[in-house]
C-alpha cells in the first residue's frame, strides 16, 4: 500500500521552527531509539523521527538554534549488526545521508563529543523516548514501578544520557526539549493527517473484522488476532498499543490487556485497539453484544453514551474550547434522559456524574496514542487531532461503558477518522450477525 510522505521540506520546517523556539545560543539534541534485539524489527523513537524521519537506532541529531543547521551523527559502517535484517545509513554514506535526509551535515557519532565542548546551553530529552506501543504516560508509570522497586531503581535511558552529558560536560545547562517539541507535535500537518486517517480506517475496518468473528465460545484474543491482521495487511508495523478485548468482568479495567477469557453469551465485548501505521495511530472503542442481541439493559446504557458522543461530536469546531463543547453537550443530554429508562438508583446517579464530567474530549493522538500536550489549554485549532471518549461508570454493579472516536479539527468542523463504524445499535447487531 502507498503511504502519505512526509517530504524532506517538512522536516527542515520542523527543525526551523524548534530553532525559533530555542533561541540562537542554545543547541538542540536528540537521541535515536537503541539498536533493538536483532531478531526484532527496529522503530524509531517518536520525536527523533518527527525532526529528521531517520530510522537508524544508537544516532543523535544535534540542531545548531543560531544557524538553523542540522547534524546528523551515525554509527560507522563497521559498527551496524552484522545480523541485523535491515540496512542501515552509516556515517561511512555522508553524502546519500544527506541527500536522503536533508540534514546540512552527517558525522561520525564518535565526533559528537568535540562538537559539545563548544555548546554551552543545550535542550534535550530529560526522559526516555517514546517507542513501539509506548506514551509518555506509560513510560512514565513503568519507570515509577522500577523506581519502587527495592532490587531495581535503574534509571532510563533518556536519564542516563543526560546523567553522562552532565558528567562530560559539567559547564553545559542542559534544558528539557519535551515541552518545545510536543507543543509543536500539536497541529497536524496535511502529510501527518493523512496517515492518521488511513490508521482511523484501518482501526474501524479492524473492529468490523472483529465483530463478525464474534460468537459466544470464541477467545477474546481471537478478536485481537483479527484486528492484528487487518493492520498488518493495512500496511502498519504492528499494535500501537496493547489491544484491550474485554468480556463480562474484565470490562471495568479500563486497560485490560490480558485478552485470555472466553466470550460469553449474554455479555457484552468492549474492543479498543490501534494500529502503528507508519509512525502515526489511532483510537477507537466499541461495545456489541457476544450473542448478537444487546438485552434492553445493555441497549439503553450503551444507548445513552452513544448518544451523549454524538452529541460531543456536533459541538466540535475551531475557536471553541473543551469545556464549551462538553457543557453544551451535557445541557443537549440533560434534556433527553427521559428517553432512557435506566434500571436502577446507582445507573442514574452513574449518568449524572457522567454528565457533569469534563474529560470527554479526552487527549490527543497522533505519533502516540497519548500524544504531546493536551488540546484543552484554550480555543481548539485546525489541524488538532484528539480522541472523543465519553465513559459510564457503575462502580456499585460493575458496569463500564464507553464509545471513543478519533478525528481532526477542520476549518469548520471535526472530521471522524474512525466514523467507519456505525454508531447504531441495531447495526451493531447485524454486524455480529454477519448481515451487515
Amino acid at each position: 500500500m502507498n503511504f502519505p510522505l512526509i517530504s524532506i521540506g517538512e522536516y527542515k520546517r520542523r527543525r526551523e521552527a524548534l530553532c525559533k523556539q530555542i533561541g540562537p545560543e542554545a543547541h538542540a539534541l536528540i537521541v535515536s531509539a537503541p539498536a533493538p534485539n536483532d531478531r526484532a524489527p527496529f522503530r524509531q523513537y517518536n520525536d527523533f523521527y518527527y525532526l529528521c524521519g531517520v530510522e537508524v537506532p544508537q544516532s543523535y541529531l544535534l540542531i545548531d538554534g543560531r544557524t538553523g543547521n542540522s547534524t546528523l551523527f551515525l554509527p560507522d559502517c563497521g559498527a551496524v549488526s552484522r545480523e541485523s535484517n535491515e540496512v542501515w545509513l552509516c556515517a561511512d554514506d555522508a553524502e546519500q545521508a544527506k541527500s536522503m535526509t536533508g540534514v546540512d551535515a552527517v558525522l561520525d557519532r564518535s565526533r559528537l563529543a568535540g562538537v559539545l565542548a563548544d555548546i554551552r546551553v543545550l535542550y534535550t530529552f530529560l526522559r526516555d523516548g517514546e517507542g513501539l506501543k509506548t506514551d509518555v504516560r506509560s513510560i512514565v508509570d513503568a519507570q515509577r514501578q522500577i523506581d519502587m522497586d527495592p532490587w531495581d531503581g535503574r534509571p532510563n535511558r533518556g536519564a542516563w544520557f543526560v546523567s553522562l552529558l552532565q558528567s562530560r560536560f559539567p559547564e553545559i545547562e542542559i534544558l528539557d526539549l519535551a515541552p518545545i517539541v510536543y507543543a509543536m507535535r500539536m497541529i497536524k500537518s496535511d502529510a501527518e493527517v493523512a496517515r492518521l486517517r488511513i490508521a482511523g480506517e484501518l482501526s474501524a475496518k479492524a473492529l468490523v473484522g472483529a465483530m463478525r468473528i464474534t460468537r459466544p465460545g470464541a477467545m477474546e484474543y481471537e478478536l485481537a488476532a483479527v484486528m492484528q491482521y487487518v493492520y498488518l495487511a493495512g500496511g502498519s508495523r504492528d499494535n500501537s498499543y496493547a489491544p484491550i478485548v474485554a468480556t463480562g468482568k474484565n470490562i471495568v479495567n479500563a486497560h485490560y490487556s490480558a485478552n485470555n477469557c472466553v466470550l460469553k453469551d449474554g455479555e457484552l465485548v468492549l474492543a479498543d485497539c490501534a494500529p502503528d501505521y507508519h509512525y502515526y495511530t489511532s483510537d477507537i472503542t466499541r461495545m456489541w453484544p457476544v450473542n448478537g442481541t444487546y438485552t434492553p439493559e445493555q441497549r439503553t446504557l450503551y444507548g445513552f453514551v452513544t448518544e451523549f458522543h454524538k452529541a460531543l461530536l456536533a459541538g466540535i469546531r475551531p475557536g471553541r474550547t473543551c469545556e464549551e463543547i462538553e457543557i453544551e453537550a451535557a445541557e443537549r443530554i440533560q434534556g433527553r434522559l427521559a428517553e432512557f429508562d435506566f434500571s436502577t438508583a446507582a445507573q442514574r446517579d452513574g449518568v449524572q456524574a457522567m454528565i457533569a464530567c469534563r474529560n470527554h474530549l479526552a487527549h490527543s493522538v497522533g505519533l502516540s496514542v497519548h500524544d504531546g500536550l493536551s488540546h484543552k489549554q484554550g480555543p481548539l485549532k485546525p489541524g488538532m487531532v484528539f480522541a472523543v471518549d465519553p465513559q459510564l461508570y457503575v462502580r456499585e454493579e460493575g458496569l463500564y461503558i464507553r464509545v471513543e472516536d478519533t478525528g481532526v479539527v477542520t476549518q469548520d468542523g471535526f472530521e471522524v477518522f474512525t466514523g467507519d463504524v456505525t454508531l447504531d445499535l441495531d447495526a451493531l447487531e447485524r454486524l455480529v450477525a454477519g448481515k451487515g
